[in-house]
């Protein structure tokens, strides 16, 4: 058995590196069968396959399908059909027949497998069967609220276990947990791990299992950015993974003025809870800077690409009115914007009018947003399909909207925003940009209550907090403006680093 661990800082290439080893033992002869590459995410994973379709053109999606995340091998190899897979949906349901409203954000693009909720409750239960500790362990962590009553927790948690039994379904943590116990691991000749820092307990077990029947294993990752440890991520794990290290040493993103407030950042983990990296930040641009600003205005969002990120969602759902007054053509991950929602609607009614079939989720998305109430000739669509509107339209007549939506659909037309492409500017949370990157980054510190409480409460959670920031800081190719809170209720004090 060969291992290697390979650290990447950010913007240093590590998957680039990754694939670069996978046409390495192709070249040497290894069949592309034998070589299983495994991302974190699912978006991960399809960009890997799609580089490597494009590295090798006699390649088809097909002989790629060990390229993939841990949950997607133990779906194929236990032949789980995708109407068998908890949804959304389903725990919602749970939710309501225990008598608790419940909004689940599990089935966004990355496809984690985490399943994350407004609800304590589901939190608590998942994280539990992912760290592989009892439910009253994981309440004890003192992440949650003291108001949490232990015997509605166990009764939650069975009925979800009856649920999925009455329906036939499994969810993610099934799947891992059932692969382990199978025997049905794929013999490979090499194995790839990429943002190994971010395994959970139970896909570390997966990833010994792969390490028994594979002759070489490479694991990716850098644990500075180790920030799911909430979601049952062993960073410690990865830290401490025999393997020959190695470090890449140029990041091709960050700047050097950026790269020292991420420095700052870091120094506040002690060296014995950190692996050191020496890495070098990429040659200098014209133009790059590091501001703090105290409103959204002062970043200078009416040019060039942005992303603006926050700790939480309240922050970024706080900002859409603003954003609107502004003019700006914006979009929250996972959400669609007002503009996005208009062109959807636009576009499938213009296919529906020439008789194409829509799926389900389109005609869900064009009679939501049109209300059922059609004011359209098949002229007018003709001309908004080819989305050259003009400021003398009648929008009222075009379809039935909120005025305020048509103001600033407007507006932005007349601040000569591109409204037919991807948004110039992006809202993100920092856990769903991790990976991602802007010529602009403004970061919104989040000074909340529950923050504080994480730093002040143990030295992991102070760790991935000071994680989170950096993963943040780091995201920006250029500019990086990062706008704080009140003086006096600053939890998290990026202004006065060092």
């Amino acid at each position: 058995m060969i291992s290697r661990k390979l650290f990447g800082p950010p913007g240093t290439g590590k998957t680039t590196k990754l694939l670069n080893y996978v046409k390495t033992f192709l070249k040497l002869g290894t069949p592309i069968d034998k070589i299983g590459y495994f991302a974190f995410t699912t978006k991960a994973a399809n960009e890997a396959v799609d580089r490597m379709l494009d590295y090798h053109t006699a390649f088809q999606k097909k002989d790629l399908k060990h390229f993939r995340t841990l949950h997607s091998l133990a779906f194929n190899q236990l032949g789980i059909k995708k109407a068998q897979v908890m949804q959304d949906e389903h725990y919602e349901d749970v939710g309501r027949k225990v008598g608790i409203e419940v909004t689940v954000y599990s089935n966004g693009e990355e496809k984690t497998g985490f399943v994350d909720s407004d609800s304590e409750y589901f939190n608590i239960i998942n994280a539990a069967r992912i760290k592989n500790v009892t439910i009253e362990e994981e309440y004890n962590t003192d992440m949650y609220s003291e108001d949490i009553d232990k015997h509605q927790l166990q009764i939650i948690k069975d009925e979800v276990e009856n649920y999925k039994q009455a329906y036939g379904l499994v969810d993610f943590t099934d799947m891992i947990e059932k692969f382990n116990v199978s025997k049905l691991c794929p013999k490979y000749d090499v194995v790839f791990i990429d943002e190994a820092q971010d395994l959970s307990p139970i896909q570390w077990k997966m990833y010994d299992i792969l390490k028994e029947n594979s002759k070489h294993v490479i694991l990716a990752g850098d644990d500075d950015q180790a920030i799911y440890g909430w979601a049952g991520a062993d960073v410690k794990r990865f830290q401490n993974e025999p393997a020959k290290s190695i470090v890449l040493p140029l990041s091709y993103r960050v700047p050097r003025c950026v790269q020292d407030v991420a420095n700052k950042i870091l120094d506040r983990i002690p060296d014995d809870r950190r692996i050191k990296k020496n890495w070098l930040p990429r040659e200098r641009w014209m133009g790059e800077s590091v501001e703090y600003i105290t409103s959204v205005e002062d970043a200078g969002l009416w040019h060039g690409e942005w992303l603006i990120l926050a700790r939480t969602n309240d922050k970024l759902l706080k900002l859409k009115s603003t954003l609107k007054d502004m003019a700006i053509y914006f979009e929250i991950k996972g959400r669609k914007s007002y503009k996005t929602r208009l062109y959807t609607a636009i576009k499938n009614y213009t296919r529906w009018t020439h008789g194409d079939k829509l799926s389900l989720s389109e005609c869900k998305d064009l009679f939501e947003y049109l209300e059922l109430e059609w004011v359209m000739t098949e002229e007018r669509m003709y001309d908004l399909a080819e989305f050259g509107f003009t400021m003398d339209q009648n929008w009222y007549e075009i379809f039935k909207a909120d005025p305020e939506e048509c103001l600033y659909i407007r507006e932005m037309l007349r601040s000569e925003e591109k409204l037919n492409g991807p948004a110039r500017v992006k809202l993100s949370t920092i856990h769903a940009a991790k990976g991602g990157e802007a010529e602009n980054v403004l970061l919104i510190l989040d000074n909340t209550k529950k923050i504080r409480e994480a730093v002040d409460k143990s030295e992991d959670k102070a760790d991935e907090e000071h994680r989170v920031w950096y993963v943040g800081v780091t995201r920006t190719k250029r500019n990086l403006y990062i706008m704080g809170a009140k003086q006096e209720d600053k939890s998290y004090d990026i202004e006065n680093l060092g």
